[in-house]
This record gives C-alpha cells, sequence and structure tokens, in this order.
C-alpha cells in the first residue's frame, strides 16, 4: 500500500513541477480584430489608437496546438473616464516596445476644478481558443498552465509637492495569481499584500517606460482571465487636471528585473502535493511508531 502511495505521490511532484517550470506564453497583441483605430496618440502619433472600450485580438500566442485569440475590456470607475487605447502600441519601432497594449484614462473634466478624483480604470484580459474554426468566435475559453506579462508605467506625475497624481495597480489572487516581480531600486513599486489581493503603489513620479521602477511582472497559472485594476488620486491643485494616465501591457518580458519573483499563491497541485507529502510523513511517523511487526504489503 505505502510502495502505490509513493508511486502516486512521485507522479503528482512531477506534475506540480511541470505547472511550476513551463514556459509561459509568448503574448502579443498586434492583430487586433475589426478594431476601428479612430484617434491618434499626441505623445506617440505614429500609434494610432481605438475609443472603443473592448478590443478583440486573434492569434496572440500559441499553447501546444491550440491558437490563442483574446478580449480585452476598459472600464473607468469612480471620477475617471475611459480615453482610448492602443493595440501594438510602439509598432512603429524596430526595437522593444512593440506588440503591447497601452491605454489612457483620465480625470473626468465634468468635475469642478477644485475637487480631488479618485478611481481609475479597470482591465479585464479574457482568453479563448481560436484555433480553426474558433477563430474570432470569443465563446470557448482557453486556461492557460502558465501567463506572464509586465504592466509597466505605473508611476505618477509629480509637478510641485503637493501638487500630484498618483497611480496604483491592484491585481487579484484568485485570478490564478503565482508570484510577482518588482524592480529592486529606491524608487520601485511597492506591494502591499492585501489577502486576496497585492497593491502595487506608484513611486509617484514618473519614469520612461523601460525602466522596471515603474514595472512589474506578474506571473499567472491556471488561468483563462485575470483582472488589473489601475487606480488614480488627481489632486485638485495638479498643474494639469485634464492630465491623462498612460500605462501598458507587454507579453514578451522585455524589461530586465533583478529582484526575486515574490509567490503568492501556490497552484491547487503544489498545494495538493504539500498536502500528500504531510500525509506520507504521518503514516512513516504511524509505522515508525507502531513497531516492526507492521510488514509492507504490495
Amino acid at each position: 500500500m505505502k510502495r502505490a502511495f509513493n508511486t502516486a505521490l512521485l507522479s503528482l511532484a512531477a506534475l506540480s513541477t511541470g505547472i511550476a517550470q513551463a514556459a509561459p506564453i509568448d503574448l502579443s497583441f498586434d492583430n487586433p480584430y475589426l478594431v476601428t483605430l479612430d484617434t491618434v496618440i499626441n505623445f506617440s502619433p505614429a500609434d494610432p489608437a481605438t475609443t472603443s472600450a473592448v478590443m478583440r485580438f486573434t492569434n496572440v500566442g500559441t499553447s501546444g496546438g491550440t491558437t490563442i485569440d483574446a478580449r480585452v475590456t476598459a472600464t473607468a470607475f469612480g471620477d475617471y473616464v475611459f480615453d482610448w487605447q492602443a493595440p501594438d502600441y510602439k509598432a512603429s519601432t524596430l526595437t522593444e516596445p512593440n506588440g503591447d497594449i497601452g491605454f489612457l484614462y483620465r480625470r473626468d473634466a465634468s468635475l469642478p476644478a477644485d475637487q480631488q478624483a479618485e478611481g481609475g480604470l479597470v482591465y479585464l484580459f479574457e482568453l479563448f481558443d481560436g484555433t480553426g474554426a474558433n477563430s474570432n468566435t470569443y465563446t470557448d475559453p482557453f486556461v492557460a498552465d502558465e501567463l506572464a506579462i509586465i504592466v509597466y508605467d505605473v508611476d505618477g506625475e509629480l509637478d510641485n509637492p503637493g501638487n500630484e497624481q498618483s497611480e496604483d495597480l491592484r491585481v487579484f489572487k484568485s485570478d490564478g495569481l503565482y508570484s510577482y516581480t518588482t524592480g529592486n531600486g529606491i524608487s520601485s513599486l511597492t506591494a502591499n499584500d492585501l489577502g486576496s489581493e497585492i497593491l502595487f503603489e506608484g513611486p509617484g513620479t514618473n519614469f520612461p517606460e523601460d525602466d522596471p521602477s515603474g514595472a512589474v511582472l506578474l506571473n499567472y497559472v491556471n488561468t483563462s482571465n485575470f483582472t488589473l485594476q489601475f487606480e488614480s488620486i488627481t489632486f485638485a491643485d495638479i498643474f494639469s487636471l485634464d492630465n491623462g494616465v498612460f500605462s501598458a501591457i507587454d507579453g514578451d518580458q522585455w524589461i530586465t528585473f533583478e529582484g526575486p519573483a515574490v509567490v503568492v499563491n501556490e497552484p491547487e497541485t503544489l498545494a495538493l502535493f504539500s498536502a500528500c507529502l504531510f500525509g506520507l510523513a504521518t503514516v512513516r511517523r504511524r509505522t515508525s511508531q507502531g513497531g516492526s511487526s507492521h510488514g509492507d504489503s504490495a
């Protein structure tokens, strides 16, 4: 009996290790489906954007023999409004960033000038099986064994002390979040573990897009969808009240992080494996305490 139990544990260990070490899917958002690009990014005119809050993508990546499609939905909340999102962000460059999604949200201009704004943007990513006849259907969810994305340019604006616009990112463990990695500089994102959520607080001042100080690498396992919640406070006395909040998402990990990954949520199979190991230790302890009169059964 014990021999069979050991065999089962070894099989489960192999499965668990495979999940933890599988190569993450390389996502690219360079192929939007039926998206009307109706606006131009003022700081990057070569990158057209859409004012539509929903974008659909074909072939954002592959896993085994499965082609993956994706749907991305932006929903503003609180005192902010959605402005635009740019598929294939920085497509005009030959280097990174490339094939990303950039987006902008801003304080609602209808608010009184002396009113502080609080709110942000919920960004929902959904993955679907887009193989063959399923392409462009967005009906059959696809569960990714492992998925890694970088969220960058989450920093903030500071013109004068006290006159600022903050930027934070909230992610949810229930989406399959396994680990995260931030920059290791003194001005990097600050991670706050709130139990079911991780809140990453921006440093409060602007950084270049390729600086890991305003970025985080997120690793997900066994997920078909995940939510990124961007949050901001625009103080009433900021120099430019309607200054937009820009951030971007990358799927091919072009920013280098030197810090170690922080594990926040073990996959279910790893948790089961740990429980089995505990059970095996208990069996062995009881057998040892019972003496040598109990032989192994085949």
